[in-house]
């Protein structure tokens, strides 16, 4: 919803300061958290810090605060500065240095204070004053009116230039019961029109300013449908405008703030109550906006089924309180509560009602090892990914050329690569051999390898044909048995939409599969077909509609490497590790403890990006995050210090 900015980066500043809010009053309301809606802060951009390790308050306490709504295009720059609305943008009025700026106040006559001695003047000062220094999550600086005096019904205050912005922003906030109206001298018959587009930046930057709470750190979107603001634009006229305000709300968002560190510590819950939701689709970018919020209100929507919040099932990890109070879901599915805990480990409070305990939340973390193994993720629909899988394999190993035939189109990706890199089997069971990898060389399509384009093109397989005659350059191979050897295999499958339609009926895609396979085969000697080498392999499909039965493969990537055993596969046979179905109770009193703000996610990602610049293993990098408390860059300074005494065990074998 937003247009492309045509600002250069340092343009005077302009179209945001001179906004007017346009009946942006500051409604309060009751926030379904059990929180007070009051003491809203506005939003925008913290100022430059010097450094990102400054906590948010001391970054945006400087003064120089700065924010816009720009379009996905715009750069940071162009945000901080010609999108504040903190300093004029108009050339042609000049400031003396060290001079006053002058405001005027309307609308405000008849609020709630007008029985005050002064007439609620003092009241209307002080109100300003405090709510003009706070920002989105954080206080910024002490703004102060120099000077003021009251004309009829009009008050006119006096203020440092660098103020100017912070108070105009506030242009139609509600104070004591009315809307007031808070604009430069004569700038009602000097404003210039603004574009449609820039308008609805501003019209959406205010939303979201009237309904966050600076104190409670709760962004209140209940009743969208009901807000003044936007039904002034004609926003829920439509379906297509409908669809698309969610997503421009979370876009603002998201451009307000300098990092994701600032806006998770401002946003920690969200109220979507009153919005007559009866599945998620709308407003599921608020998973990936605030991925780390604490609390979250649901209420008053029309979810009828468990089913319709599914979307969210693997969201909202650090996920605390949620409320889902007054949905059919009550009525139709009373057992659900037992089902939304278990989709959120952290849950504390479900519809006010305690879940769990504190003592059980840290218990659970005790006991929830650094990375246990986790069963397979298999979404299915008729059976199609299921089915796809068993002939696959089978296919593969009996009869490529029909399979491609069966499987591909003309549009049909293949490549592969082979990783003579992977960690080896511990246990020794395969030797290297010389020229081992002969097989597969030639159109192995590395990327690491090569980079030349020419050579990357002619490694990548597109028709039914080409991906036939390269299966026919692959050794013969023998799968182990998916009935009688499941422990062998490591299988998930996701809903992957927007899969290309073959037939064309839908431009934006149909509903198709991610596979994933990891396991092992044995290549054949082609002369007796009696195994002679064992490989593992990874591979990933992306399958949809279409081909002769129905289903085709529409990319098929595979990679070949060294034999790495099974083990990753049996969690029950791994030495200090647990998993909720096999508990090892002899480890758990060392289990390592990730520290506040560390998830399993986390944990998990630094250890493979520190296997990755160090050359070590899973456990000697697991080890050393451990002794420095999960800080990654410590990680690489302890092991830049003893890396010349580390045993060879300690590092990844090459082949």
């Amino acid at each position: 919803m937003a247009a492309r900015s045509q600002s250069p980066r340092n343009a005077p500043r302009g179209p945001a300061a001179k906004r007017r809010g346009g009946g942006r009053g500051d409604k309060d309301g009751d926030l379904m958290m059990d929180v007070a809606v009051k003491g809203r802060g506005r939003i925008g951009k913290s100022a430059a810090s010097a450094s990102s390790s400054r906590d948010l308050t001391s970054r945006v306490s400087r003064g120089d605060a700065k924010g816009g709504i720009l379009s996905g295009t715009a750069r940071s720059a162009i945000l901080r500065q010609a999108a504040s609305g903190d300093v004029s943008m108009r050339e042609s009025r000049s400031t003396p240095r060290g001079g006053l700026i002058e405001l005027q106040i309307t609308g405000w006559e008849k609020s709630k204070a007008s029985s005050d001695k002064d007439g609620g003047v003092s009241s209307l000062i002080r109100w300003m004053e405090k709510k003009s220094s706070h920002r989105l999550g954080s206080r910024t600086r002490d703004v102060r009116i120099k000077k003021s005096r009251r004309d009829g019904n009009t008050v006119f205050i006096k203020v440092a230039p660098e103020d100017v912005g912070a108070l105009v922003r506030m242009n139609g906030y509600g104070w004591a019961g009315t809307t007031v109206t808070i604009e430069r001298v004569g700038e009602s018959n000097q404003k210039a029109v603004s574009s449609d587009a820039e308008d609805t930046k501003a019209m959406l930057r205010g939303v979201l300013e009237r309904r966050y709470n600076f104190e409670t750190k709760v962004l209140d979107l209940s009743g969208l449908g009901g807000d003044e603001e936007l039904n002034k634009k004609n926003v829920f006229d439509q379906k297509s405008t409908t669809k698309k305000i969610f997503p421009a709300l979370m876009r603002v968002l998201e451009l307000s703030f300098d990092s994701d560190t600032e806006k998770n510590e401002a946003i920690t819950g969200v109220t979507l109550a009153n919005n007559g939701l009866s599945e998620l689709t709308d407003v599921t970018s608020l998973s990936l906006t605030l991925p780390k919020l604490q609390n979250l209100d649901l209420s008053n929507n029309n979810f009828e089924k468990l089913s319709a919040l599914d979307i969210w099932r693997r969201r909202f990890y650090h996920l605390q309180h949620l409320i889902l109070s007054g949905n059919p879901i009550e009525q139709n599915e009373p057992e659900y509560p037992a089902e939304i805990v278990k989709w959120y480990p952290n849950l504390r409070m479900l519809n006010n009602v305690q879940v769990r305990s504190e003592e059980e939340v840290a218990s659970k973390a005790k006991t929830e090892l650094s990375f246990p193994i986790r069963s397979a993720l298999f979404q299915d629909e008729g059976g199609i990914a299921e089915n796809f899988v068993r002939t696959f394999f089978t296919g593969f190993d009996t009869d490529r050329a029909a399979l491609a035939a069966h499987y591909y189109d003309e549009q049909s990706d293949f490549s592969f690569a082979i990783n003579t890199q992977a960690p080896r089997d511990p246990a020794g069971s395969e030797q290297t051999e010389k020229q081992e990898w002969d097989h597969y060389i030639r159109n192995s399509r590395n990327l690491k390898k090569i980079s030349q384009l020419p050579a990357r093109q002619n490694r990548h397989f597109r028709g039914a044909k080409a991906v036939a005659d390269a299966f026919d350059t692959l050794p013969k191979t023998k799968h182990p048995d998916l009935a009688s050897e499941a422990r062998k295999w490591m299988i998930e499958a996701h809903i992957q939409p927007a899969v290309p339609d073959p037939s064309g009926q839908s431009p934006g895609g149909v509903d198709g599969f991610m596979i994933t396979v990891h396991g092992e085969f044995e290549e054949l000697d082609a002369a007796t077909g009696q195994g002679k080498k064992k490989r593992s392999f990874d591979r990933t499909f992306i399958v949809g509609p279409g081909g002769p039965t129905g289903v085709r493969v529409v990319n098929d990537m595979l990679t070949v490497r060294a034999y790495g055993g099974a083990q990753a596969f049996e969690p029950d046979q791994l030495e200090g590790w647990t998993t909720e179905a096999q508990p090892n109770t002899n480890t758990v009193e060392s289990a390592p403890q990730l520290p506040a703000g560390v998830t399993l996610e986390m944990a998990e990602q630094m250890v493979v990006e520190l296997q990755k610049q160090t050359g070590m293993t899973v456990q000697y990098s697991k080890d050393c995050l451990e002794q420095v408390g999960w800080d990654f860059q410590k990680g690489l300074e302890a092991f830049a210090s003893v890396k010349a005494n580390l045993p060879a065990d300690a590092f990844v074998q090459q082949a």
